[in-house]
């Protein structure tokens, strides 16, 4: 590396999320002092998926209960669910792989604005790392992350499955009805509870116990800068304790609650209203004003 480096992901990380971050801080306060409103709860069961609507300014908490569940969790716009989600590429390139408090949810193309921030999360992570090495995290985002049934019967010979594809569509039919829903190819989805390290050479990832990191009460809470469906799958394989067979993962409820502000909804970040025009529009329309950069030249 030069001194001339310049890193892009690192400076785009500072400059963009910089206006963001005092939502975040007056939320996390909020709940910090115990001035979040409980709106609505839900303890939650094995084996199906789950849709929840979640207010601009409201806050949504994942809560352990008897045992660590792994969660896999994804967010559509209401007003046009279709149309604009949680994208984990720009919410990786803008905060990391493994999510942390303080980091933005961001959307999609054309929009690229914050959709929803980690405010709390209470799990504790020096006892991950300390376990699992420094790149170990319980949240995080994997290339189009979310176990599969097909995947279930390639590896443990097993059709159909309960996953979390299977899950997160079943809470898509809840929420938008089937035709808005098999409009949706399934965008990946934000972890929880799940213990990974992203120790492997060629870099990937290792699935490791749950063990005794989580305790009963540990919980994530989000802060909504946008009316949202969230979609929430329990994955199959429980606590990640036994995965030898698909039989031996251990799973257990959960509970989903919903927050505001003693006076109502809390404080959220505005709609930047960015200039970049829908893909196919603005193909369809010429690429009107493209930026570009340069053709190299021939050694």
């Amino acid at each position: 590396m030069t001194e001339e480096f310049y890193d892009v992901s690192a400076e785009a990380k500072k400059n963009v999320n910089k206006p963001y971050n005092k939502y975040y801080e007056k939320a996390k306060a909020a709940s910090d002092a115990g001035k979040l409103k409980l709106v609505s709860e839900k303890i939650c069961q094995p084996f199906n998926g789950y849709s929840f609507d979640l207010n601009e300014g409201q806050v949504i908490r994942y809560e352990v209960l008897d045992g660590p569940q792994i969660l896999d969790t994804i967010y559509h716009v209401k007003s046009r669910p279709t149309e604009e989600w949680a994208c984990s590429y720009h919410s990786t390139v803008l905060g990391a792989m493994t999510p942390y408090e303080g980091m933005h949810y961001y959307s999609n193309t054309p929009f690229t604005r914050p959709l929803l921030t980690i405010i709390k999360d209470t799990v504790d992570h020096d006892k991950i790392k300390a376990t699992y090495g420094p790149t170990a995290s319980h949240s995080f985002i994997y290339n189009s992350g979310r176990c599969t049934s097909g995947i279930y019967e390639i590896a443990y010979g097993v059709a159909n499955h309960n996953s979390c594809d299977l899950n997160l569509k079943q809470g898509l039919l809840e929420a938008l009805g089937e035709e808005k829903a098999r409009l949706i190819n399934t965008p990946a989805a934000f972890m929880h509870f799940q213990c990974v390290a992203y120790d492997k050479i060629p870099m990937n990832l290792t699935y490791c116990p749950a063990g005794d990191i989580f305790k009963k009460g540990d919980f994530v809470e989000l802060l909504a800068h946008e009316d949202l469906y969230v979609i929430v799958s329990p994955c199959p394989l429980g606590d990640q304790n036994d995965t030898r067979s698909l039989e031996g993962c251990v799973n257990w409820p959960f509970r989903v609650a919903i927050y505001e502000g003693e006076d109502g909804p809390l404080e959220t970040a505005p709609d930047p209203h960015h200039q970049t025009t829908e893909p196919f529009d603005f193909i369809k329309a010429g690429r009107p004003g493209m930026g570009i950069g340069k053709v190299g030249e021939k050694r």
